[in-house]
């Protein structure tokens, strides 16, 4: 009979000790100032896509919930984004018209990762995320300075009514063609405005040519809506149909696998130089330095 009851009780201790240790531990308890996350916090449901609010505790191995910041005027201030364990490009990325703007929080062996829910008091301020310049946008983004803050307690951009940022194509990549051009957006209430679905469309591919004057061009320009105006290999042949007229620069160029014109000079229909190819090429040479200087 004593050894039953002591069979049971080891049996119970190690259960116990299983449940609350190693690998099967997988209660994650969140912090218990829930004053501060509940009114900054909330977690994206998966299914209708809402902002609830967050749970006490994640109860399963690997559970993990999308956490952001309640207010769509908000985002996560530089102290969060620079804590070593968060992935700013994921803050970041362009998602539909918008950004992501959550960090994903795992419970792994009773330890939440990254633990911004157990070692952080404040998560939130007003402002925006920065724009995405990863290859998925191919965006060159200027902010004017004011807009910008690294104090640990703000958002990276600021709201300002007046001031836009700029939103142009990296050198590599051209406005794709029939979409969106919009190249200034501002951070506001809601977010960027215009979107980020209503700015430029930036696409591998070189743009169209910057040509001036008569020059033109075969083939021409694409024109098939999402595609660069050329593309990697394209070689395009320049000229004049004005007799008695040449162009300024050389007459055949290649878009490089670089997403580059070979030439990136301007062509211009220029009077034909006749004579030895020595005077030909000083007189070209003289006709570049006027452009030049007039650009």
């Amino acid at each position: 009979m004593k050894m039953s009851k002591l069979l049971v009780i080891l049996t119970s201790s190690v259960l116990f000790w299983k449940h609350t240790t190693g690998e099967d531990y997988v209660e994650c308890l969140i912090a218990t100032n829930r004053d501060n996350i509940d009114s900054e916090l909330g977690y994206i449901d998966g299914i209708s896509g809402n902002v609830l609010t967050i749970p006490e505790k994640l109860t399963e191995q690997l559970q993990s919930i999308q956490v952001r910041c309640k207010k769509n005027s908000q985002t996560f201030t530089n102290k969060i984004r620079l804590l070593s364990e968060i992935d700013e490009d994921l803050i970041d990325a362009k998602s539909g018209n918008t950004q992501k703007n959550y960090i994903t929080v795992t419970c792994a062996s009773g330890v939440l990762s990254p633990p911004i829910l157990t070692t952080q008091t404040s998560w939130c301020s007003t402002g925006c995320p920065l724009l995405p310049t990863d290859p998925s946008t191919n965006w060159k983004v200027v902010y004017p300075f004011p807009l910008l803050s690294t104090q640990e307690t703000a958002a990276p951009v600021l709201q300002n009514s007046e001031l836009a940022v700029s939103v142009t194509c990296r050198p590599g990549s051209a406005p794709a063609n029939g979409k969106s051009s919009a190249v200034t957006t501002k951070c506001t209430d809601s977010g960027y405005n215009p979107n980020l679905g209503e700015l430029i469309s930036c696409v591998p591919g070189c743009t169209d040519l910057p040509k001036s004057g008569n020059v033109s061009a075969s083939p021409p320009a694409g024109t098939t809506s999402g595609a660069a105006p050329y593309n990697i290999g394209d070689i395009v042949v320049l000229s004049c149909a004005q007799s008695g007229y040449q162009v300024s620069t050389t007459d055949q160029i290649t878009c490089l696998s670089t997403q580059r014109w070979n030439d990136a000079r301007i062509p211009l229909c220029v009077p034909a130089v006749t004579g030895s190819s020595a005077t030909r090429a000083a007189v070209m040479t003289s006709l570049l330095v006027l452009v030049v200087s007039l650009w």
